[in-house]
């Protein structure tokens, strides 16, 4: 082909890829049609301009604005040596549309070896960063997606930029509402402050994390999630943004709340069971025991064989379930209380001292001797109990320790001729 006669800068400037030419300061000395079209600028407009000029804006791969010193002309320019296949997005004031480029920049050395001149050349990609449209799938999809800044971890927390369709039938909020806001407004006094600690930990290390968390509608109605967040970087491996993609277990916490009640609770009191008492008074112990005066005491009916047999197990089990009644009446919240098989039952106290917690099992045990069982109109069953109590604390003593020594109280007591109270000395 012969190209006699042609002129380059006609060539050049009719080219459907990019050019544009700065100079040290990098301001713009010439820029050609496909340039100013991909700018939405005019040749007026972009004459003479500097990279840092506020008419358009530069964003990276992730949609986070290009700091100016990895723009393609100062990276030219700092490091000496050309970049290539840099993805780069422009915006510009008039729309909120993102035009994505394809970046090369390269130095133009003068004698002295200096560098006179940057030429940037550039192409259309926004066609192919759409052909899958991931915006659109991520929008559609069933789960929760959220986008966050990476910046202002603590206070008042990351900043929300996005939100798919999922989160605003789950919570409520429109996405209006929730841009340029927090998710800890999801969040309430509920919900695990030790999760938070954890999430915010790991945001402050940019690490990715997984976790299941209490969150709140904005009609107040409770949920759980099972959350996982991951950090996203840009070309420079710098994190600019968290995206947590979560999804309701709502219903999957419910099931286990009440398979863990069933294995836990005994069917006929209501009651926690002998395992449900261990869990929780270990628990308890473990966190508080140190810092606080805890007793256990543990309770026989006394003589309930011939209830059992003179009535049936019918009028026992009525018994019992009275008798589990009184005891969810008489102690407190913070009281742990449970049946630990048979007519056996067992608490642990959080009392001030010993002489309260003997004065508040001796008030029970005098009004379960005052107290009777209406059966029918023809029979009323009276029942007594003899209880054996004794202090723990963690630390000093397990818990089987101390229902050891329980036992032993209460032994004295039936061996003392039943319905009354001992402590362990």
């Amino acid at each position: 082909m012969n190209l006699k006669g042609i002129n380059p800068v006609t060539l050049i400037h009719n080219l459907q890829v990019g050019i544009v030419v700065h100079n040290p300061a990098t301001e713009i000395l010439y820029a050609n049609d496909k340039a100013l079209s991909l700018l939405r600028l005019s040749h007026k407009q972009v004459m003479g301009k500097s990279a840092f000029d506020g008419m358009w804006q530069l964003l990276d791969k992730h949609r986070m604005p290009m700091a100016p010193e990895n723009l393609p002309v100062n990276r030219v320019l700092s490091q000496g040596k050309a970049v290539s296949d840099l993805e780069v997005g422009v915006t510009d004031s008039s729309t909120g549309d993102i035009t994505w480029l394809l970046c090369s920049a390269y130095p133009e050395f003068a004698d002295d070896g200096t560098i006179e001149m940057v030429v940037v050349n550039f192409s259309d990609i926004t066609l192919q960063k759409d052909q899958i449209p991931f915006r659109d799938i991520v929008e559609e999809a069933s789960d929760v997606v959220i986008v966050t800044k990476a910046d202002k971890i603590v206070d008042d927390g990351p900043q929300i930029v996005y939100v798919n369709k999922a989160f605003s039938q789950l919570t409520e909020y429109s996405k209006e509402e929730v841009l340029g806001k927090t998710p800890r407004i999801l969040q309430k006094e509920r919900t695990s402050s030790q999760t938070r600690d954890e999430i915010r930990q790991a945001l402050s290390e940019n690490r990715a994390i997984s976790r299941e968390i209490l969150n709140y509608s904005k009609s107040g109605r409770p949920y759980w999630l099972a959350l996982n967040i991951v950090p996203m970087k840009n070309s420079f491996g710098d994190v600019t943004y968290f995206a947590a993609i979560e999804r309701d277990i709502s219903t999957q916490v419910q099931k286990q709340k009440e398979l863990t009640e069933l294995a836990e609770k005994d069917p006929l009191t209501g009651l926690l069971n002998r395992r449900g008492f261990t869990d929780k008074a270990s628990a308890l112990l473990q966190n508080h025991g140190e810092s606080g005066a805890y007793y256990i005491a543990l309770m026989d009916m006394d003589y309930f064989k011939r209830i059992n047999d003179n009535h049936g197990h019918d009028v026992g089990d009525a018994v019992l379930m009275q008798f589990a009644s009184a005891m969810q009446a008489e102690f407190r919240g913070q009281d742990i209380a449970a049946r630990f098989g048979g007519e056996e039952f067992v608490v642990l106290l959080n009392c001030s001292s010993a002489e309260v917690a003997v004065r508040v099992l001796e008030r029970f045990r005098q009004k379960t001797e005052s107290s009777s069982v209406a059966i029918n109109d023809n029979l009323q069953i009276n029942a007594t109990v003899s209880i054996g109590c004794a202090s723990v604390t963690a630390g000093t003593m397990s818990l089987d320790d101390a229902l050891k020594q329980v036992d032993k109280a209460l032994y004295e007591a039936k061996a003392q001729g039943r319905n009354r109270v001992i402590f362990a000395c």
